[in-house]
C-alpha cells in the first residue's frame, strides 16, 4: 500500500527501487504485490490498517498518521540523513517507537532528500534579520507548515490539495508549502510569482512493515529486504532528483523568481523553521530529547 497515488514520483520511487528491486533480487524468496493506494484506503487510516494487519507493507509520509507516530515531526526536522541515523543510533530510537505505537517495523526512509519550499503569489517583506515577513499573508497549511509560516506571520487557511491552484487564482490565498518536487508537473506554479530558497525540513516518506509480519519471516528474508532497503535510500534519492530538475525547468520558464536567503539570513531562516518542529514534537514525545540529539545538528 502508498499512502499517495501511484502517479506521484515519490511513489513511483518506491516502487521502482524498492518494490521492483525486491521482487527481482528475491525471486523464490518473497515477492512485494501493489494493492493500491486511496482508492483502497483513505490516507489517513493507512498507519492504522497497518497495525491492524491489513496488509504488509506501507509506503507513506509519516505525516498521514502523525497522531500514532509524533516522532514524525523529528524525521521532518532532521538535518542528518538516514546512513547517518543508521550509524548513530538514531535509526534504533526511531525502529523502536515504530515497533511500540505503530505496531509496525521501519524498514527505510525513502526519498529523504525532498524537501519543502514557500511558493508565493506575491513579494514578501524581509524583517530584521533577513527572513520573509509573512503578515498580511494568507497561506495554505498543513500540521506540516502550520508552526514555521506563524512564526513569520501570516495568517493560515486549511485548503484541500486539490484547491490549491483555484484558491491561488482566485487571491483567496497568497501561498503555500509544498514538496521541491511535482509542483511543475502538476501545474501548481501556474499561479505562483516567487519562490522562497532555500528549502526546509525533509519528507518523511517511510517504509514500514506489520510487526507480526516482519517477525514471522525467516532470517534471510529479512536479511534480504534490510539489504534492498539501504540500497533504495541512496537509489531513491537520485530517482527524485531527476523529477526535481524537470520541475525546476518549469519553474523557470514559467518566470517564477527565487528569493535566496543566503548568510545569516539563511541560517536564522532555517533554524526557525526546525526548531518549530522540535518544539511540537517536545508537546508529544518523551523521546523527543534523544531524536533530536541525532537527527538534527545545529
Amino acid at each position: 500500500m502508498t499512502g499517495l497515488q501511484p502517479n506521484n514520483i515519490q511513489v513511483e520511487s518506491f516502487l521502482a527501487n524498492f518494490r521492483d528491486r525486491l521482487n527481482e533480487e528475491g525471486k523464490g524468496l518473497v515477492r512485494v504485490d501493489y494493492l493500491g493506494s486511496h482508492d483502497v484506503i483513505p490516507p489517513r487510516k493507512v498507519g492504522s490498517a497497518l497495525k491492524s494487519g491489513h496488509f504488509d507493507i506501507l509506503h507513506s509520509p509519516v505525516s498521514y498518521y502523525i497522531g500514532m507516530v509524533p516522532e514524525g515531526y523529528g524525521m521532518m526536522g532532521a538535518n542528518q540523513p538516514p546512513e547517518v541515523l543508521r550509524r548513530n543510533g538514531g535509526w534504533k530510537i526511531l525502529q523502536d517507537v515504530f515497533a511500540k505505537k505503530a505496531g509496525s517495523r521501519l524498514i527505510a526512509w525513502g526519498e529523504s532528500a525532498t524537501r519543502f519550499q514557500i511558493y508565493l503569489s506575491k513579494k514578501p517583506g524581509l524583517n530584521r534579520d533577513g527572513v520573509p515577513d509573512l503578515s498580511g499573508f494568507k497561506m495554505r497549511v498543513t500540521g506540516t507548515y502550520r508552526p514555521l509560516f506563524e512564526l513569520l506571520g501570516a495568517t493560515t487557511v486549511n485548503v484541500r490539495s486539490r484547491d490549491i491552484k483555484e484558491y491561488m487564482s482566485r487571491k483567496l490565498i497568497d501561498g503555500f508549502g509544498f514538496p521541491d518536487v511535482m509542483i511543475g508537473t502538476l501545474g501548481l506554479h501556474d499561479p505562483v510569482r516567487y519562490r522562497v530558497v532555500p528549502g526546509f525540513y525533509r519528507t518523511n516518506f517511510a517504509v514500514t512493515m506489520n510487526l507480526n509480519r516482519w517477525q514471522a519471516l525467516p532470517k534471510e528474508t529479512r536479511d534480504l529486504i534490510e539489504k534492498i532497503a539501504i540500497e533504495y535510500e541512496r537509489t531513491s534519492v537520485v530517482y527524485v532528483g531527476k523529477q526535481r530538475i524537470r520541475d525546476d525547468e518549469i519553474l523557470r520558464e514559467s518566470g517564477v523568481k527565487d528569493i535566496v536567503l543566503s548568510g545569516e539570513s539563511e541560517k536564522k531562516f532555517l533554524s526557525m523553521a526546525h526548531e518549530a518542529l522540535w518544539q511540537e514534537l517536545r508537546k508529544r514525545s518523551a523521546s523527543s530529547d534523544r531524536l533530536r540529539a541525532r537527527l538534527y545538528v545545529p
